[in-house]
């Protein structure tokens, strides 16, 4: 009995079509390969492939379908995007009804944004902007590069740890009390997918990136959706159009608004507080 089981795959096997076996041999050594001795390789050197892909892209100009999706209500629209790396940022929006941002632009210090409805121009240090406040969905000013580009990071510490899930390395590490897993692509070393869980296990962030293609060197994804499940708001961008790594006039980050525009200092709590207000009043 003990050679019972394998003796009788070896003899099914001899009986197959050359052919076939062959095809069956081939198939199992595919298998195998396809699957990496995660002995010979560290989330480190992952890391840095990652952050080599991502070095490439000096300035991405864009065309874009956005689709906010927030509990009870959506909104969509297209949108010129420009990123001059390392931080300079500027998304103008058109017909994206419901959306109180006509341009926004931001870099590592200051940041302007045009509120046509309003006809103002608001102006600040980033620190002190909050982009709900424009876009109605959560997206840190830290990350926005990272969301427009599609390009997420993946950091290395103490804590990674590294498996091989579903065809692609995985990556997972503590942040505090919470968990971020991302899952990397062993061919081209683009980040596909990213979840930040809350102590309780549950998703709070998911970043996908889909249809990637190479630009100038750079692989980039075409379809971007973050999604805070537990909030039930999704932020979807579809490029219809990149040009990757060419020159961008100074001007295109320029906020044009009306010439009597009103031109306010974000500065505070009040501030804001008091722009809540008079939108419900309106």
């Amino acid at each position: 009995m003990e050679e019972f089981f394998p003796g009788r795959i070896v003899r099914f096997l001899f009986r197959l079509p050359a052919s076939l076996l062959l095809a069956v041999l081939a198939g199992c050594a595919a298998t195998s390969r396809n699957i990496p001795d995660l002995d010979n390789v560290t989330s480190a050197q992952i890391q840095s492939k990652v952050l080599r892909n991502f070095n490439e892209l000096k300035s991405l100009e864009g065309r874009a379908r956005v689709i906010i999706e927030l509990p009870g209500e959506g909104y969509s629209g297209s949108s010129k995007i420009y990123i001059k790396f390392p931080d300079s940022v500027f998304v103008k929006t058109e017909a994206i009804l419901g959306i109180d941002v006509g341009a926004l632009f931001l870099d590592s210090r200051y940041f302007a944004a045009y509120a046509p409805r309003e006809n103002i121009l608001y102006y600040g240090e980033v620190e002190t902007l909050d982009l709900r406040e424009f876009l109605q969905i959560e997206i840190e000013t830290d990350e926005l590069v990272e969301v427009f580009a599609g390009l997420t990071q993946v950091t290395d510490d103490s804590t990674a740890t590294l498996t091989f899930e579903d065809g692609e390395y995985l990556i997972s590490q503590q942040l505090g009390d919470k968990t971020l897993k991302c899952w990397v692509d062993p061919k081209t070393y683009v980040v596909t997918k990213s979840h930040l869980l809350n102590a309780a296990g549950e998703v709070i962030l998911s970043k996908e990136y889909r249809r990637f293609r190479k630009k100038k060197g750079v692989m980039l994804p075409q379809i971007i959706k973050i999604t805070r499940p537990l909030a039930r708001e999704r932020l979807t961008i579809y490029y219809t159009s990149q040009k990757v790594n060419k020159s961008i006039a100074p001007e295109k980050f320029r906020l044009k608004t009306s010439q009597n525009a009103k031109k306010v200092y974000w500065g505070g709590v009040r501030l804001r507080t008091d722009r809540k207000r008079n939108d419900k009043a309106n």
